[in-house]
């Protein structure tokens, strides 16, 4: 698929997924990924973990977002032992009827994420239902201190 064509500028070769269809495929499932994993919860909180090569765990704590130009987002705090860092990271879908499209922003190369029917290889089979991290996901932010002492 070439960047024209991913674009829509060609309407016979694809279509952006719409919002709504992209929630369908995430909403409420894991990505599982070769070191780790990240979820996207129903509330659009996004929690992930990775097992860095050196042993080392990272977690991820933030929201995900789908609109309807075919674009998935999450953005997060990811924490380590090493520290704190702000990411963000966006896949772009497409579909060419039934089959599925996907490249990770910005300058990613296309691939087919789901076949029609669906092949055993495609990534679109690691978005499994569930919560499958380790870490719990919250949908709300933790209440911020008062500064009040409680009374003993």
């Amino acid at each position: 698929m070439s960047k024209k064509q991913a674009k829509g500028s060609d309407d016979t070769f694809g279509r952006p997924l719409s919002a709504v269809e992209l929630r369908q495929l995430y909403n409420g499932r894991t990505w599982l990924w070769e070191n780790g994993g990240g979820y996207m919860d129903p509330s659009g909180r996004f929690g992930a973990i990775i097992d860095s090569w050196n042993g080392r765990m990272s977690m991820a704590d933030g929201e995900w977002t789908a609109n309807d130009r075919g674009r998935l987002c999450f953005r997060g705090s990811w924490r380590s032992q090493t520290g704190k860092t702000h990411s963000e990271s966006c896949f772009t879908h497409y579909a060419w009827g039934d089959v599925i499209y996907q490249r990770k922003e910005p300058n990613g190369s296309w691939y087919v994420f789901k076949h029609s029917p669906t092949a055993e290889s495609d990534e679109f089979n690691m978005i499994v239902p569930g919560n499958r991290i380790a870490v719990p996901i919250s949908s709300k932010r933790p209440a911020q201190a008062s500064g009040r002492r409680k009374r003993k």
